[in-house]
């Protein structure tokens, strides 16, 4: 293990962490988020437990680079299927691909599962760049928005998506749930601040 930071390979030992912590959930299950340690995490990675401590100071920091890094491949991977977003039903048909897509990747499906929930509400009020990226999704639909309105607006949004798929519905009615109370307060004119 003494070369796995050596030379261009210093750059990629967070995401190769990160890579470890995705295999472990594919590989745990539904146990997959509460039940992985450090000590499994080092392993999975290839890394000693004092370089895994280096990126990652403990669980919770681990947890939300790799709620942060998956987020952000979800979104883009979504976006670059789906394109701008110009109406409010294109709006819906893509917060609709957000969670399908969410759902349809096991290794993120499995933290809304009941057994996760409390880690993934952890987490949801707690990721700088899930928080970002949904205020940047929100400035994007509505450059009327003032900086704080966008990221009150962005992270209601995403306690929103976060509690569709902690908590998920039938299709038909998940689509107008959004419909009747996510898509009106993206497109309201007054945000509270």
């Amino acid at each position: 293990m003494s070369d796995w930071l050596a030379g261009p390979r210093t750059e990629l030992a967070a995401d190769r962490i990160l890579d470890g912590v995705r295999s472990l959930f594919r590989a745990r299950g539904l146990a997959g988020v509460s039940g992985v340690g450090m000590a499994e995490v080092a392993a999975a990675a290839g890394c000693s437990r004092a370089t895994l401590y280096r990126y990652f100071p403990n669980r919770q920091a681990l947890f939300v680079a790799f709620a942060d890094r998956e987020a952000q491949r979800v979104v883009a991977r979504v976006w670059r299927e789906r394109g701008a977003v110009a109406d409010p039903a294109a709006l819906l048909d893509t917060l609709i691909a957000v969670l399908a897509a969410v759902r349809g990747t096991e290794y993120l499906a499995v933290w809304f599962e009941p057994v996760n929930a409390g880690v993934v509400a952890q987490l949801a009020d707690s990721s700088d760049a899930v928080e970002l990226l949904a205020r940047n999704f929100v400035a994007s639909l509505r450059p009327d928005l003032e900086p704080a309105a966008a990221r009150r607006l962005g992270r209601w949004l995403v306690r929103s998506v976060v509690s569709l798929l902690t908590m998920p519905a039938e299709p038909d009615e998940e689509r107008e749930l959004l419909r009747a109370f996510v898509i009106p307060f993206l497109e309201s004119p007054r945000i509270p601040v």
